[in-house]
């Protein structure tokens, strides 16, 4: 089968998790003997859009992929326009205001995919106008992975367009489907939990890891965008009080800043890590922590559990909340005293953190791309039909 993937960036340099899930997707789906197209932009950027890649085709592998140009974005704008609608609803023509001035705009890749003759188009994120600007010529046979959590933007009725436009859904977690099914309906139409596979990790080396950053003796691990929306200001914040209250673990963010974040010097920073050196930061870490509340699927926990290190989640994200509670690999927190308690348990207790990273660890060796391609496989067949 053709399957064409339109997707907001894509590329082994993207730090994303959408965009990193649906890379290893279009991959696993042709390694299964399917043709994959990836309409994509030349962008690394999610805020301004810069041009990185070269426009044009090329290969990842066995996937096709082809990059098209983007209008120049206006992210003050589309920033400011959040704001406002996240306080009030929006007018049909705010809506689309934000829309383009977010991006990424690029009607070149607009019209390739409405041409593309794939038996199915899966748009990746209901979030950016690739999707939005694209689902709507290729309804039927579309199928929308929403990566959808509880942010204002979802409840746009922009957005609710968008899932109405859908052929079909792929979800990442039984709560994300919970919730675009309360906010919009489903229906009828196909829809499976294809959720992810893990790739086989390199085994980490801490000591490789204590060489290249000066890092704490004993530190708990935080792995992603270190960004305000990825509520690393709290995370930090609560990791205060918890030192303040003499725990002895240090924190290291391992990630590329974004924005203006001011953090206390004892906040170690590596800056983007590649798959070896998150590993090894895994491997010389005690925990994993998280604290973003807007996730439909966390790469990062499941990582850490392949790598039988055990986690501490935010409790009120409900994707963390299921994972953690699925997988049995970790604890959850609720506010900055349960941060602290929670995190003094698994410093001080070496049979809790060994409890834990065994059931995270039994938990991941089920998560193969063969069986997500088998998951994916049986959507795709029913939207084609």
């Amino acid at each position: 089968m053709r399957v064409a993937f339109v997707v907001q960036r894509y590329g082994v340099e993207v730090a994303g998790g959408a965009e990193a899930l649906c890379r290893r997707t279009a991959r696993a789906l042709s390694d299964a003997g399917h043709e994959v197209v990836v309409h994509t932009t030349t962008a690394r950027d999610y805020l301004t859009w810069a041009p990185h890649y070269a426009a044009g085709d090329e290969l990842d592998g066995p996937v096709h992929v082809v990059r098209y140009p983007v209008e120049t974005p206006d992210p003050q704008r589309a920033a400011a326009l959040v704001r406002t609608l996240g306080l009030r609803p929006g007018t049909a023509g705010e809506e689309s205001a934000w829309a383009l001035a977010q991006g990424p705009v690029s009607r070149s890749l607009v019209d390739a995919v409405s041409r593309d003759s794939a038996a199915v188009v899966v748009c990746w994120t209901y979030l950016y106008a690739t999707t939005q600007l694209t689902i709507p010529l290729v309804r039927r046979r579309s199928v929308l992975v929403p990566l959808a959590h509880d942010e204002p933007m979802l409840r746009f009725d922009l957005t609710r367009g968008v899932v109405h436009s859908a052929g079909g859904f792929a979800f990442v977690t039984p709560e994300e489907r919970t919730l675009v099914d309360q906010r919009f309906g489903v229906g009828e139409r196909p829809d499976a939990i294809v959720g992810t596979g893990l790739d086989t990790p390199s085994i980490g080396d801490p000591r490789r890891a204590r060489g290249a950053w000066a890092l704490p003796e004993r530190f708990a691990l935080y792995v992603g965008r270190v960004d305000q929306a990825k509520g690393v200001d709290a995370l930090v914040r609560h990791h205060a009080a918890y030192r303040a209250l003499g725990g002895e673990l240090g924190l290291v963010l391992a990630g590329r800043a974004v924005g203006n974040l001011r953090l206390p010097e004892w906040v170690v920073q590596t800056g983007f890590v590649d798959d070896t050196a998150r590993s090894d930061l895994l491997a010389a870490s005690e925990v994993l922590v998280i604290g973003s509340r807007y996730e439909s699927l966390s790469l990062v926990l499941l990582e850490a559990w392949q790598a039988a290190r055990p986690t501490l989640a935010l409790a009120s994200a409900a994707v963390l909340a299921g994972q953690t509670a699925r997988a049995g690999g970790g604890l959850v927190y609720s506010d900055e005293g349960t941060y602290a308690r929670q995190l003094e348990r698994l410093a001080k207790d070496p049979n809790l953190r060994a409890d834990l990273a065994s059931a995270g660890l039994a938990f991941t060796r089920a998560l193969t791309w063969d069986a997500c391609a088998l998951r994916w496989e049986g959507l795709l067949q029913s939207v084609a039909a």
